[in-house]
C-alpha cells in the first residue's frame, strides 16, 4: 500500500507543480484556459488516436467492449447512488442537491487514470484507459448533464458529445476497421510502394504518438493551476464530507461489487475499478458554471475529494493487490 501511496504521490506532484506554477504567477487563469483548449483540441485527440491504432486490432477491440461499457456503468452506479442520497443534500430543487448528484455520477475518469495506469500497466495500460474514456464522455453528457439541471437532455448537451476527444475515439475506431478489416498490413514485404506508405504512415503515428505524450503533464499543469485558483475556502463542511464518504467509498463500493462479480478479464477489470475509486471531475466547477449550479460547492467537493483520495485510493488498490 506504501508503494501505491507513493506513486499516487509521483502524480500529485505533477499537479503540485502546476499549482506552484500558477500561485508565482507562471501561468494565469487566461493561460489555464488556452492551455485547456490546447490539450481538449489538438494534444489529448492525438494521444488518443495515436495510441489506440497502435496498441489495438480489430480483434482486441472487440474483445474489450468491456472498458467503455463498464465505464459508462461505474458513471450509472453513482447516479443511482446519488439519486437516492438526494434527500441528504436538500434534494433536486437544491443547486448543492444538484451539484452532489453529478459529484456522485461522475469522476475524475481520464486525467488522473492515466498517469497511475501508466505507472502500473505501461502502454497498453494506458491504452485501456483511453478506450474506456468513451464510456465515461457519454456519461458525463447525459447522466451528467441530467443530473446538474432541472431539465432534460437537450440537443445542445447532445452535441457536446461531438468533442475532439470522443471524434478521435471514433476517427482511430475506424482507422483500425479498415487497416484489419482490408488486410492493409498483409503483404507489405512484397509491395515496395505499400511498404513506403507504410512507413510514412508509422512516421506520423511516431510524430503524433510523440505530441500526444505531452497530455499527462499539460492536464497535471491545468488541474494545479485550476485547484491553486479554487482555494481552501468552504472545504471542510459536513456536505464536503459526505460527498467525499460518497465519492470515494460507497460509490467505489457498489461498483467493485458487481465488477468483481462479472467474468471479466483482470486486465479490463483492474482499469475499471481504476476508474472507480477516482475523485471528483474538475470539470464539474467548469459545467456548475455553465448550468448554474452552486461553483463553490463544486470546488470545494473537487479539493477535498482529490486530497483525501491521497488514503483511499492506496487502501482500495491494496485491498485488490495491486
Amino acid at each position: 500500500m506504501f508503494v501505491v501511496f507513493l506513486r499516487l504521490c509521483a502524480v500529485f506532484l505533477m499537479i503540485g507543480l502546476g499549482w506552484l506554477a500558477r500561485t508565482r504567477g507562471v501561468v494565469d487563469g487566461p493561460t489555464t484556459n488556452r492551455l485547456a483548449r490546447l490539450l481538449t483540441f489538438y494534444v489529448y485527440p492525438a494521444l488518443i488516436f495515436s495510441s489506440m491504432v497502435q496498441r489495438f486490432t480489430l480483434a482486441s477491440l472487440v474483445d474489450k467492449w468491456l472498458l467503455p461499457a463498464g465505464s459508462f456503468g461505474i458513471m450509472a452506479t453513482g447516479f443511482v447512488a446519488g439519486l437516492i442520497l438526494l434527500p441528504w443534500f436538500g434534494g433536486r430543487r437544491s443547486a448543492q442537491g444538484r451539484g452532489f448528484h453529478f459529484q456522485a455520477t461522475i469522476n475524475n475518469y481520464s486525467f488522473l487514470a492515466m498517469p497511475l495506469a501508466l505507472f502500473y500497466w505501461g502502454e497498453e495500460g494506458l491504452a485501456n484507459v483511453i478506450f474506456s474514456t468513451l464510456g465515461g464522455e457519454l456519461a458525463m453528457w447525459t447522466l451528467g448533464v441530467y443530473a446538474l439541471t432541472e431539465t432534460r437532455l437537450s440537443r445542445a448537451s447532445l452535441r457536446r458529445l461531438v468533442s475532439p476527444p470522443i471524434m478521435a475515439v471514433f476517427a482511430a475506431l475506424a482507422t483500425i476497421a479498415i487497416r484489419d478489416g482490408l488486410g492493409l498490413a498483409d503483404g507489405l514485404a512484397e509491395n515496395r510502394l505499400a511498404l513506403a506508405l507504410a512507413q510514412v504512415w508509422q512516421s506520423g503515428l511516431d510524430g503524433l504518438s510523440v505530441f500526444g505524450g505531452a497530455t499527462i503533464p499539460v492536464a497535471m499543469v491545468v488541474a494545479g493551476s485550476r485547484i491553486a485558483d479554487l482555494g481552501a475556502a468552504h472545504v471542510i463542511r459536513l456536505r464536503q464530507l459526505r460527498v467525499v464518504a460518497v465519492r470515494l467509498i460507497v460509490v467505489p463500493a457498489l461498483a467493485v461489487i458487481w465488477i468483481s462479480r462479472l467474468p471479466i478479464p483482470t486486465d479490463i477489470a483492474n482499469v475499471l475499478v481504476l476508474i472507480a475509486v477516482m475523485p471528483s471531475a474538475v470539470s464539474s466547477v467548469m459545467l456548475s458554471e455553465i448550468f448554474d449550479g452552486d461553483v463553490e460547492f463544486a470546488a470545494a467537493s473537487v479539493l477535498l475529494t482529490h486530497l483525501c483520495c491521497l488514503l483511499t485510493v492506496p487502501l482500495w488498490f491494496y485491498l485488490f493487490g495491486f
